[in-house]
């Protein structure tokens, strides 16, 4: 980074503090917020060659798991919900319906992996909350709690996901009927074309990143009585949106129709495309969809490999992009490669998945506030450009993703060696 950018980042710096410090709701978030600005701005002027070095932490990936978890934890709030965010300015969000819905599977997968049984508590406290919210059309509201309830399909989708899972591990016919509910209402809401638009859409408009809700529906349709509980429909419904998103895929690898307009194109948006076409592929055994996917994750793979980081956003056909990163991009991107090379064998995904989770490792504080501890920040440097200032809840839940993925992985990895080569005793 050059000194001229480096004096432009002081000065932004500077104005941040002088402005925050009225914005705070209590003085005690001044000296985290200023100790965050600093931090980030020395670790940025030692690392001039990336944003990031290979250096490992040394620091298991079993003690982050249970820093992000203590994190979780700390950010559910009294009505069951789980906060947007922890903003070094205003502290925690209200809850927020679309993370605390796929948060769900996170906690009980946390459960199962730490046999922790605090982490079965917040996933039922959080789905009985959930299910207070549904409207009498199976439909789930968007934005923060205490908004304007408007039904909104990426939400419905989101928390569609939790319910599938909480039945799975309950099997409570309540929740049973609201996945049901939520389905059918995502089918009847679906365009001919297999995309979703309209009122209920994000901006109105139709986006590839709602792969993620093609995701939910196949998983509502394994889950289902192909009969009785139009599983068969479901799944339909899922590769009909799959086959709408593969269309917008270009020869260099790139996605259109992400759509959000007044916004760049943040990783985390192109990750959730890729996440959601893949795990839906892979449910509904399409190779073609697969493929598609590998494509572009590889050359994200060799950007990272060779700039050491990712993007924080970037412009059509992988160029250019903002210099800055987006920590819940890179988790999801970890996972994608995690999942690709669990589907190929291909051992340079792991590797990528490997490094890339080392280098996230580096930026989750060990210590400090409530809030704090365990945190996702949106960005790096926290002023970056997404969720500014913020340590974000689904930050947590794709890092805690990727980082239970690479256990299963490498221990089955590690397994599959000892069994072609004896291992020591």
């Amino acid at each position: 980074m050059n000194s001229s950018r480096e004096n432009a980042i002081t000065g932004q710096l500077a104005k941040a503090v002088t402005e925050a410090t009225g914005l705070l709701r209590g003085p005690q978030r001044l000296f985290p917020l200023i100790r965050k600005l600093v931090s980030d701005k020395l670790r940025l002027t030692f690392e001039q060659r990336s944003l990031y070095s290979y250096s490992t932490t040394k620091r298991p990936s079993r003690d982050t798991l249970n820093s992000l978890l203590r994190w979780i934890l700390e950010a559910q709030r009294p009505d069951g919900g789980i906060a947007a965010y922890y903003s070094l300015l205003t502290g925690y969000s209200e809850s927020y319906p679309e993370v605390t819905g796929y948060l769900v599977p996170t906690l009980y997968d946390l459960a199962h992996a730490n046999r922790n049984d605090k982490a079965v508590a917040a996933a039922e406290r959080a789905t009985q909350w959930l299910l207070s919210l549904q409207m009498p059309t199976g439909a789930f509201p968007g934005g923060l709690h205490g908004s304007q309830a408007q039904p909104s399909v990426f939400n419905t989708g989101q928390i569609l996901q939790g319910l599938v899972r909480a039945q799975v591990e309950t099997n409570h016919p309540e929740i049973r009927q609201a996945a049901i509910a939520a389905g059918d209402w995502l089918i009847g809401m679906q365009q001919a074309d297999g995309s979703w638009s309209g009122p209920a859409a994000y901006q109105g408009a139709a986006h590839t990143y709602y792969s993620m809700v093609a995701w939910a529906l196949a998983e509502l349709s394994k889950h289902s009585d192909q009969r009785h509980d139009r599983g068969a429909d479901y799944g339909r419904a899922a590769e009909k949106n799959l086959d709408w998103v593969l269309s917008h895929f270009r020869p260099s690898g790139w996605i259109d129709g992400i759509n959000l307009r007044g916004h760049p194109n943040y990783l985390h948006f192109i990750a959730y495309v890729l996440q959601g076409v893949l795990e839906c592929a892979i449910l509904r055994r399409r190779s073609d969809a697969i493929d598609a996917v590998a494509k572009s994750a590889w050359l994200l793979l060799r950007k990272f490999e060779t700039n050491k980081y990712l993007s924080g956003s970037y412009e059509p056909d992988f160029k250019g992009g903002h210099r800055f990163t987006c920590l819940t991009g890179n988790a999801q991107m970890s996972s994608v490669w995690l999942r690709l090379f669990e589907v190929t064998g291909d051992l340079r995904y792991l590797n990528a998945a490997l490094k890339i989770n080392e280098m996230l490792k580096q930026l989750i504080p060990a210590r400090g506030l409530r809030g704090i501890a365990g945190g996702v920040n949106g960005s790096y440097p926290v002023w970056g450009r997404y969720q500014p200032l913020r340590y974000i809840s689904w930050g947590c839940k794709f890092f805690a993703d990727a980082l239970l993925l690479e256990q299963r992985l490498t221990r089955s990895f590690e397994e599959s060696a000892c069994e072609a080569l004896p291992c020591a005793s």
